[in-house]
């Protein structure tokens, strides 16, 4: 749905919110209603762009995320889907959503008792300025004082010691959608540009408190920059062949989609086709950062088998020296919340060598949070960083993190738990092009070496063990160094055991059995590799079980 196409409401989406089943639910309103409300944002930014050009490229756009309704051990479905507009340090925004249960399509601003001090001192600065919008909001829902009737609703909200949460705007029934969309949808829109002022009133109050001294790593007040540029997917995909990487394009364009509308993305995939690489390339595509030359918007961090918690992934407060010491990841976290106009990319290199649902546990709650608030585990509200500097607990998660794992499926790795899976989007790198790799591998390839393994590639993908680029690249150096050492047909022998025979293992079955067979006659030739097909196969009819060693 382009920004210029009409954007229409409809029966069937509205009744999304009303499908029984929990995924049932979610899955109709992802397909149905969430392109609508997504498309009137895409129309409002072009019109909050011209009417705000210098506070409108602080604000973003983000959907409601959970999927159910958690009752302790019962989970429900949604009753309502809705987006904000909101920026940092957040804590209110303008909600545009739609009621389930009440039938109804709402947009308003929205507060907790943590901005209320705010609203308090722009309705204290500028009573004069904001009481005919706040005189003309007809929907207003907080917890009332006894002497709500007596006065302005927000005097009543402000004094009211118990009133914490605050929704205020226009809420219409779905029949008004239906009957005039076009004229309704200009409606939302206004109403959202006549809120948007306010929420950036309280935003700058919020700022203000906000700011502390240069020496604090992240809560130092950032300098805005207007927007980023960031290039299309085309430019993106054109710099990475350039560099002589090759991932198929459907690919390339589904990491992007998935790294602009969820942080956290996993690759899984066999060993050695690019997924690390996939995130260090398109990160300086993203950024035109010259090949081989550092990026200071992206981290690849080596996950390691004995994390257990946040601390390992953060960092830690050290309660001897009441000093915090800080890991890379936190540092570029803090580098990010005070640049966020630019996109910053995290990789977790090999994520599931430990449990991802135990070190990446804060930063998963913060996903589904609207504070994104993490909790460093400090006891006071401000730690100094070994370093001299400081932070402060809890930390907001940036919205422009990107965080994205990979994975290799293996006996040495942990399987990836439902909870990390329903906040995240994977893709899969199975995909080996062997022709499409050797027409940009810029070092020669022996011929010969070329087309056994254009012969041994699709029957170890058949035993399930399929090899990568990164096989391919050290056997062809392989060959290169074995030069004047020793034959080239004994070299190559070598590296196909040594490279690509120790993976393979299973118990007899046709498949496997024939696969080995497969393999003996491809390497009829090659007596070194041949011999050890050959006692797979044998062992295979003694113990129905056959491995490398």
């Amino acid at each position: 749905m382009s920004q210029n196409e009409p954007i229409q409401w409809n029966a069937a989406a509205l009744q999304s919110l009303q499908v029984e089943g929990v995924n049932e639910r979610w899955n109709a309103v992802q397909e149905q209603l969430h392109p609508i409300l997504v498309a009137i944002t895409e129309q409002l930014a072009t019109v909050a762009a011209r009417q705000f050009p210098n506070t409108w490229g602080l604000y973003e756009v983000s959907a409601k995320s959970v999927r159910a309704v958690n009752r302790g051990r019962q989970r429900d479905p949604i009753e309502d889907y809705h987006v904000v507009i909101d920026r940092p340090p957040r804590g209110c925004h303008i909600y545009l959503g739609v009621s389930g249960s009440e039938e109804r399509i709402l947009v308003g601003i929205q507060l907790w008792n943590k901005r209320k001090r705010e609203l308090a001192a722009v309705w204290d600065r500028g009573r004069v300025l904001w009481e005919p919008l706040i005189s003309s909001l007809p929907d207003v829902r907080y917890t009332r004082g006894e002497h709500a009737e007596q006065q302005l609703w927000l005097d009543d909200y402000l004094a009211n010691r118990t009133s914490n949460y605050l929704w205020a705007g226009w809420s219409y029934p779905w029949q008004q959608a239906l009957d005039d969309s076009q004229q309704f949808n200009q409606q939302l829109i206004n109403h959202i540009l006549a809120l948007l002022p306010l929420n950036e009133a309280i935003m700058e109050i919020a700022e203000e408190e906000w700011e502390l001294p240069p020496s604090h790593v992240r809560e130092a007040r950032p300098s805005y920059a207007t927007g980023f540029n960031s290039p299309s997917i085309e430019e993106i995909s054109a710099n990475i062949r350039q560099r002589g990487f090759i991932y198929p394009e459907a690919v390339l364009r589904s990491y992007h989609i998935a790294l602009q509308t969820k942080p956290l993305v996993i690759l899984p995939g066999i060993s050695g086709t690019g997924k690390t690489r996939l995130t260090r390339v398109y990160a300086d595509a993203v950024h035109q950062i010259a090949p081989h030359s550092d990026n200071p918007y992206y981290l690849a961090v080596a996950v390691q088998p004995d994390w257990h918690n946040a601390r390992d992934l953060l960092g830690y407060f050290n309660a001897l020296t009441q000093t915090f010491q800080p890991t890379p990841t936190l540092r570029l976290l803090l580098r990010a919340a005070a640049d966020p106009a630019y996109p910053y990319f995290v990789c977790l290199d090999e994520l599931n060598l430990a449990r991802p649902e135990y070190y990446l546990a804060p930063i998963l709650s913060a996903l589904e949070t609207a504070e994104h608030l993490i909790d460093l585990g400090i006891p006071q509200e401000v730690a100094q960083t070994v370093d001299g500097e400081s932070v402060r607990n809890p930390l907001r998660l940036p919205l422009n993190v990107h965080i994205i794992g990979t994975v290799n499926v293996d006996e040495s790795t942990f399987s990836l738990s439902d909870k990390l899976l329903d906040r995240a989007n994977v893709i899969e790198l199975t995909e080996v092009d062997l022709v499409a790799w050797r027409s940009s591998y810029r070092r020669p390839f022996d011929a010969t070496a070329w087309q056994l393994l254009l012969e041994l590639q699709p029957i170890l993908a058949g035993l399930g063990h399929p090899f990568g680029y990164r096989a391919v690249e050290e056997i062809g150096r392989y060959l290169e160094g074995a030069e004047g050492i020793m034959p080239l047909n004994t070299a190559l022998d070598l590296q196909v055991k040594q490279k690509l025979l120790p993976k393979l293992r299973g118990d007899d079955s046709q498949r496997f059995r024939s696969g080995l067979q497969r393999l003996s006659q491809a390497l009829a030739a090659y007596p070194q590799s041949q011999a050890k097909i050959q006692s797979m196969l044998e062992r295979l009819d003694r113990e129905g079980f056959a491995d490398f060693y």
